[in-house]
C-alpha cells in the first residue's frame, strides 16, 4: 500500500472511529437540567449546515435573540412548559416549531424560500443588484448546498442545476473536462461557443487544451468546488450587454467562499471514492475474424485480459482533502482554504492530483471604504492515457483475434504492456489567479467600485516514448521504437482591470434613478513554445536535447486587448416598476483596421406586480413580469483581420516571405441580439417557484471563411461578417415543498429547456463543409450533419448488396450512385432538463437525487466505422444475415463513404447524483470538539437509458465538438461511488 494513502486512511479511520464512540453525552446532563430557558441550533434545508444570523423569538413575548456563528441560539426567562418559537431569516421561509421549556437542543430546519426577489445579483456595475430590478434572468446555484455531493469538479458542479446551460461530460479519464455551452451555437466559427467565466469579478482562462486523440482538458476545472460559495449564469446578450466583446456566449460568475465576523470557524472534509468502468467486457464487445476456411473466430479483449490476470480496467480511486478557515472582525474578516485531490483512473496510464489554496480577504479600513482581496494557487499533475488513434482503446476496438495466437494476443498495434510502455502523456499546471475590488460609498447616494487582477497559467503538456526495449520495439517501427520527445508549452495570461460608479436619486418617495457608468479593459496574451526531438541513443535518455536523430523547435505569441465603456439609466416606481436602458462601446484588437467602435444596446423592464393594490390571488405569494431586449458580441480570433505572411526560404539560401492570409480591414465582430420575456411566480405561501423565460436571440455578421481570388496573391480563404444565426427556446424551472412535516420534509426540482437552432444567412452560395460529414447549410442547425441515406437494396448471390435506392433530399428516391447527402441530424440538443428531489427525514438524514437528460443530438459513431468498415471486425462482417438489409447495405459500402448508419441520435436519460447524508449527533461531536458535522455516502453515472447504440451517449472528443462531434475510442463516464465526512469547528 502506498505510504502516504496509509497515513490518510489512517486518519481517516481515526476520526471516525472517535465519532462513533458509545458513551455518556459530555454536558448534556447540564444543558438539561437548566429550567426558564429555550434552545437549539437553526440550520439551512439545503444543506444541514448552522444558519448564522437567524432571528428566534418567543411568539407572544418580547423575548428572542439571533443565531451565533455556529447557529446556535439560547433564550433565558422562558416561562410556562411550552412555548411557540418563530425563525425569521432573509431568503428562508419563516418556520413556527412548538418547544418544551428547558430544552436546550432544539433542531430547526430552515426551508428556502421559492422565489427570492430581493436576492442579489452581479450584473457588473458598482455594487450588486437585487434580483427584482432586472429585466432578464439570471439562474443561481447554491454550491455550499452541493458540499458533501458527489462531484469532483466545476462541470459536474454546474450540470443539471441551471436552465439553459448543456453540460458534456466528454469523457471518464481522470483530470479531463466537460464542454459547457449556454442557449445553443451561436458561431460558424470552428471554435467552442464557451461562455465567459469570471472569478470574484476577475476574467479568468478557460481555454479547452487538446488536438485529436488527447482527452481534451479545461482550466475550469482547475476550480475547487470546495471553495465555491455560488455561481451566477447569465445567460445570452440581453443580460450580457454590459460585458460587451466576447460575452454573446453567456457569462458565468463564481462566488468564492469569504470571512464573516466572529471567532475562527474551521472546516474539514474529506473523501474516499472509487469509480470503475461497468460492464465493460459486454459494452465493449467482441471482435470478429473469418479464418481462410470461412469459420468465425471470436475474442473479447476484456475478458482474455482478465484471464491472464493482467486487467485493462482497474478500480479507479478518488482521495479529496479540504480544510479552510473562516473568521475576523468588523474591520477584518478571512477566509483561507487548502484541498488536495488525489486520482487513479481505471487504465495504468491515468493518475494525477491537483492542489488549490485560496485566500480571501476583505477588510473595511473605516465605514466608506470595503477593500476585498482573493487569491489563488493551483497545481496540477496528471498522466493522460491517448485516445483517437493511440493508446490502449482504439488498440482494443480494432483488434483481430487473426492475431490472437500471436505475440499481439489480438490487439491492433500492441498488447497492453507495451502501449503503456510506448506512449506518456503528461500535463502540468501552475496557476496563480489574485485580484482586489475597492469599494467606495463616500456619501448615501454615490458608491464607485475598482478591480484591477490576473489569471496566470503556466501549461505544459509533454509526450515522450523511451527507447523501447526488444520486446516492446517488435510491435513498432524502428524509428518510433528508438525513442522521441514533444513538449508544448503555453503560458496563458489574462488581465482584468475595471472602474464602475453608481449614483442613486429619489426624485419623490416613490420615484428613484440610479445611473452608473464604467470602463473595463481586458487583456490576454498567449506564449507559445513548441519543442520535439526523435531518436534517443540509449535507455534512460529523457531530454530533448538528448535526441540524435531529429530537433526541432518553434514558438509564438498571440495577444488580443478589449476596451470597452458603458453607461446605464434605470429607474423605480415604488420598488415594484423598474425601467433599465444601457448603451456600451467596444473595441478590440482583432477588428480591422477599417472598423470604429461597436455599440451594444440595452433595454429592460421588471414589474412585481403581486404588490400592485388591484393583486387579488391569495394562492400566489409573489408574481414578477420581466422583459429585456440585449446586444453583444464575439470579436474576430486574433489574427483573422491582418494580411500576414509567412517565411520560407530563398533558392539561394536565404530568408524570405510568400503571401499567406489575405486578412480583411473590414472583419468585425459577431453581434448577438436577444429579445427575452418571463415571470417568476411563488405560489401557495412559498411552497412553489415557477420560472419561465422566452428568449430569440439572433447572430448577425457572423464570421466565416471563404474563398479568395487568385488574383489577389493570396491562395486560401479569407475572414468575412456575412452570416446568421437564430436560436430561440423557452426555459423553465419549477421548485416546490411537496411535504412539510414533523419529520420529513420533500422539495423537489424540475426543469426544461429547449433550443431551435438555424442558420438563416450563410452569406455563400451552396453549403460549407467543415468536417467529415458536418456542414454549415441554410435552413439548418450550425454543424448538421449530412450523409447518404439508403432506403431500399438487394442483394446478389454471394450477399453482397445491389440496386441501392437513397433519398433524393426532395421527398423521392434514386440510385444511390447519384444520391446526394440528406440532412441527418444536429449536434445539440434541442431538448434538456433535469429532475432533482431532496428528502430530509427526521432533520439529520438528507436523500438528494439528481437525474438529467438531454434529446435531439446526433453523433458520428467513428468507432463503427473504424471496426465495422476499415478494421471490418465487427459482428456485422461475420454474421451479415442478423442485421436488417440497409444496415448491411451501408456497412459493406462505407469506404470512404458517409452514410446514415454512421450517424446516430444521441438523445439519453441519465441518473447523475444520488447521495444520502447523516447529520452527526451533538453529543458525538462533542468528544472531538466539533460544533457540527456529517457523514454521507455518493454515487453518481448510476443508471442510463438511452437508444445510442454506441459505448455511451455522453463521450465526445470535445476538442472537435463543433466540427464533428464523435465518440473515437473515448473512455465513458465512470460509474462512481464515494464516503465523506465532514467538520465544522
Amino acid at each position: 500500500m502506498n505510504v502516504s494513502y496509509s497515513r490518510r486512511l489512517t486518519l481517516f479511520l481515526f476520526l471516525f472511529l472517535a465519532l462513533a464512540w458509545p458513551g455518556a453525552p459530555f454536558g448534556a446532563s447540564d444543558l438539561h437540567a437548566q429550567r426558564g430557558v429555550v434552545g437549539g441550533t437553526v440550520v439551512a434545508g439545503s444543506n444541514l449546515e448552522p444558519l448564522v444570523g437567524a432571528q428566534v423569538v418567543v411568539v407572544g413575548t418580547t423575548l428572542g435573540g439571533l443565531t451565533n456563528e455556529v447557529g446556535r441560539f439560547l433564550i433565558e426567562g422562558v416561562s410556562g412548559t411550552e412555548v411557540t418559537l418563530e425563525v425569521v431569516m432573509l431568503g428562508y421561509t419563516t418556520e413556527t416549531v412548538r418547544a418544551q421549556v428547558g430544552d436546550s437542543d432544539i433542531r430547526i430546519v430552515m426551508g428556502q424560500s421559492a422565489i427570492l426577489l430581493d436576492a442579489l445579483v452581479v450584473t457588473g456595475t458598482a455594487g450588486d443588484t437585487r434580483k427584482r430590478v432586472l429585466g432578464n434572468a439570471v439562474s443561481q446555484i447554491d454550491a455550499t448546498a452541493m458540499a458533501v455531493a458527489p462531484i469532483q469538479s466545476f462541470g459536474q458542479l454546474l450540470n443539471g442545476r441551471a436552465t439553459g446551460v448543456v453540460v458534456t461530460q466528454g469523457s471518464g479519464v481522470a483530470g479531463t473536462s466537460s464542454e459547457i455551452r449556454i442557449r445553443g451555437r451561436s458561431s460558424l466559427r470552428e471554435v467552442s461557443d464557451a461562455p465567459l467565466i469570471y472569478i470574484d469579478g476577475i476574467r479568468v482562462n478557460n481555454r479547452i487544451s487538446g488536438g485529436f486523440g488527447d482527452p481534451a482538458v479545461s482550466r475550469l476545472d482547475d476550480i475547487d468546488p470546495a471553495s465555491i460559495e455560488s455561481i451566477e449564469v447569465i445567460k445570452g446578450p440581453a443580460a450580457a450587454t454590459l460585458y460587451g466583446t466576447e460575452a454573446s456566449n453567456g457569462v458565468i460568475q463564481i462566488i468564492t467562499k469569504r470571512g464573516a465576523a466572529g471567532p475562527a470557524r474551521w472546516n474539514v472534509t474529506m473523501r474516499q471514492g472509487l469509480s470503475y468502468f461497468n460492464d465493460a467486457a459486454d459494452r465493449l464487445g467482441d471482435n470478429y475474424w473469418t479464418d481462410p476456411s470461412g469459420n468465425v473466430v471470436q475474442q473479447n479483449l476484456v475478458r482474455q485480459e482478465e484471464q491472464l490476470g493482467s486487467p485493462i480496467f482497474e478500480t479507479g480511486r478518488e482521495q479529496f482533502y479540504n480544510m479552510s478557515v473562516a473568521g475576523g472582525t468588523d474591520d477584518l474578516q478571512y477566509y483561507l482554504s487548502g484541498s488536495g485531490l488525489f486520482n487513479d483512473g481505471v487504465t495504468q496510464d491515468n493518475s494525477g492530483h491537483r492542489y488549490n489554496v485560496r485566500m480571501n480577504l476583505s477588510a473595511s479600513p473605516n465605514s466608506k471604504i470595503r477593500i476585498n482581496a482573493n487569491s489563488g494557487l493551483v497545481v496540477s499533475r496528471y498522466r493522460l492515457p491517448l485516445m483517437g488513434n493511440s493508446g490502449i482503446l482504439p488498440a482494443l476496438q480494432r483488434g483481430s483475434p487473426s492475431t490472437m495466437n500471436e505475440p499481439r494476443r489480438g490487439w491492433q498495434t500492441a498488447p497492453p504492456e507495451s502501449l503503456y510502455e510506448a506512449w506518456n502523456y503528461n500535463q502540468d499546471v501552475n496557476r496563480v489567479t489574485g485580484g482586489i475590488t475597492i469599494q467606495h460609498d463616500p456619501v448615501d447616494w454615490f458608491n464607485q467600485r475598482f478591480t484591477a487582477g490576473l489569471d496566470f497559467t503556466d501549461q505544459e503538456s509533454a509526450y515522450y516514448t523511451p527507447r523501447l526495449g526488444e520486446y516492446d520495439a517488435q510491435f513498432f517501427s524502428p524509428s518510433f521504437a528508438s525513442g522521441s520527445k514533444e513538449v508544448t508549452r503555453e503560458d496563458v495570461l489574462y488581465t482584468t482591470l475595471e472602474y464602475t460608479a453608481t449614483a442613486r436619486y429619489s426624485l419623490t418617495e416613490n420615484f428613484t434613478t440610479n445611473t452608473s457608468g464604467g470602463f473595463q479593459v481586458y487583456q490576454r496574451s498567449i506564449r507559445f513554445m513548441e519543442a520535439e526531438g526523435e531518436g534517443f541513443p540509449a535507455a534512460g535518455v529523457k531530454t530533448i536535447a538528448g535526441a540524435g536523430t531529429f530537433q526541432r523547435g518553434r514558438d509564438d505569441f498571440i495577444e488580443n486587448n478589449t476596451v470597452g465603456f458603458f453607461l446605464q439609466e434605470q429607474v423605480g416606481w415604488k420598488d415594484r416598476f423598474f425601467l433599465t436602458a444601457a448603451i456600451r462601446a467596444d473595441d478590440n484588437s482583432a477588428f480591422g483596421e477599417n472598423f470604429d467602435l461597436v455599440y451594444y444596446p440595452k433595454v429592460s423592464g421588471s414589474w412585481v406586480i403581486s404588490e400592485e393594490d388591484f393583486w387579488d390571488f391569495d394562492f400566489i405569494s409573489s408574481a414578477r413580469l420581466r422583459a429585456a431586449y440585449g446586444e453583444s458580441g464575439q470579436q474576430p480570433d486574433a489574427f483573422a483581420a491582418l494580411r500576414t505572411f509567412r517565411a520560407r526560404a530563398h533558392p539561394e539560401g536565404t530568408a524570405t516571405v510568400t503571401p499567406e492570409a489575405a486578412g480583411n480591414p473590414d472583419l468585425g465582430p459577431e453581434r448577438g441580439k436577444e429579445i427575452e420575456v418571463g415571470f417568476d411566480l411563488s405560489l401557495f405561501d412559498d411552497r412553489v417557484g415557477v420560472d419561465f423565460t422566452y428568449y430569440n436571440q439572433k447572430t448577425t455578421d457572423a464570421i466565416l471563411s471563404r474563398n479568395v481570388a487568385p488574383s489577389t496573391g493570396f491562395a486560401g480563404t479569407q475572414f468575412v461578417n456575412v452570416g446568421e444565426i437564430a436560436n430561440s427556446g423557452f426555459e423553465v424551472e419549477v421548485d416546490a415543498l411537496v411535504w412539510d412535516g414533523n419529520d420529513i420534509d420533500w422539495d423537489v426540482g424540475v426543469s426544461l429547456n429547449t433550443n431551435d437552432n438555424e442558420i438563416t444567412d450563410l452569406g455563400i452560395d451552396g453549403w460549407l463543409d467543415i468536417g467529415w460529414t458536418t456542414r454549415h447549410q441554410e435552413g439548418y442547425p450550425v454543424g448538421s450533419f449530412f450523409a447518404g441515406k439508403v432506403v431500399s437494396t438487394d442483394f446478389d448471390a454471394s450477399g453482397m448488396a445491389i440496386n441501392m435506392m437513397c433519398q433524393d433530399g426532395e421527398g423521392g428516391v434514386i440510385s444511390c450512385d447519384d444520391a446526394p447527402w440528406v440532412y441527418i441530424g444536429q449536434p445539440s440538443p434541442d431538448f434538456e432538463g433535469s429532475f432533482d428531489t431532496q428528502i430530509t427525514l427526521f432533520d439529520r438524514i438528507r436523500i438528494n437525487g439528481l437525474l438529467d437528460f438531454q434529446y435531439g443530438q446526433s453523433k458520428y459513431l467513428t468507432d463503427r466505422w473504424n471496426r465495422c468498415v476499415w478494421r471490418e471486425n465487427c459482428e456485422i462482417n461475420a454474421y451479415p444475415e442478423r442485421f436488417n438489409p440497409i444496415d448491411r447495405a451501408e456497412s459493406q459500402n462505407g469506404g470512404w463513404n458517409e452514410w446514415a448508419w454512421t450517424i446516430q441520435e444521441s438523445g439519453f436519460t441519465r441518473l447523475r447524483e444520488v447521495s444520502v447524508e447523516y447529520v452527526l449527533p451533538e453529543t458525538w461531536l462533542a468528544r472531538v470538539g466539533a460544533a457540527s458535522g456529517s457523514i454521507s455516502l455518493g454515487g453518481r453515472n448510476l443508471g442510463l437509458w438511452t437508444d445510442y447504440p454506441g459505448l455511451d451517449p455522453e463521450i465526445m472528443d470535445i476538442t472537435n465538438s463543433v466540427t464533428e462531434p464523435n465518440d473515437q475510442s473515448i473512455l465513458p463516464p465512470l460509474r462512481q461511488f464515494s464516503f465523506t465526512i465532514h467538520l465544522g469547528y
